[in-house]
């Protein structure tokens, strides 16, 4: 991707993550998991690796500070690993068949999200024993919240996806057309 339209993306994916977690929705139903999935297919270098991140961050704060939550504790560390599992998944979502790897990996993603983020819930230990009850408890104490996740990725994945190749499509057809005016 051209640096002037990777970074038009950069900046709309940090904006959308941010202000969509800000906004009433449904629980684990916002765009970060997308935006991590997709920034690792279609943008270059360290801006895969740093807009999730700074959409993340940003709007943890700013929870933080609108709606007096906690914005980083024992169980952020799983969470923003999540999050780079993503990024690293969105490397193979590319050539023929993409929408369905895109689908694929956007259904993995929200799957290893759900066990790594549940585990350090357990981990923890606050809400649940450290014990394989406990940690059985926590999982399915946690599957209300996984139906939004795999809805959220996929529609999130696929609207991201879809502008991005959109655009690009647009982009190239128009200089075409300017080389040959």
């Amino acid at each position: 991707m051209k640096t002037k339209n990777q970074n038009w993306v950069a900046n709309t994916f940090i904006v959308v993550a941010t202000l969509a977690r800000l906004l009433p929705h449904p629980a684990n139903m916002t765009p970060v998991g997308a935006v991590s999935l997709v920034s690792g297919s279609k943008l270059n270098g360290m801006y895969k690796w740093v807009v999730p991140f700074v959409a993340l961050a940003l709007s943890d704060a700013l929870l933080g500070i609108f709606k007096n939550v906690t914005p980083w504790d024992s169980v952020t560390f799983f969470i923003y690993g999540a999050f780079a599992i993503n990024i690293f998944l969105g490397r193979f979502i590319a050539g023929q068949h993409r929408y369905l790897k895109l689908g694929g990996l956007s259904v993995f993603a929200s799957l290893q999200f759900f066990l790594l983020t549940n585990f350090g819930v357990w981990m923890q230990g606050l809400l649940y024993p450290k014990t394989v009850a406990g940690l059985a408890q926590c999982y399915t104490m946690a599957l209300p919240f996984l139906t939004n996740t795999l809805l959220g990725d996929l529609v999130w994945s696929l609207a991201l996806f879809t502008v991005i190749e959109r655009a690009a499509s647009w982009g190239q057809k128009r200089s075409l057309q300017s080389a040959h005016s």
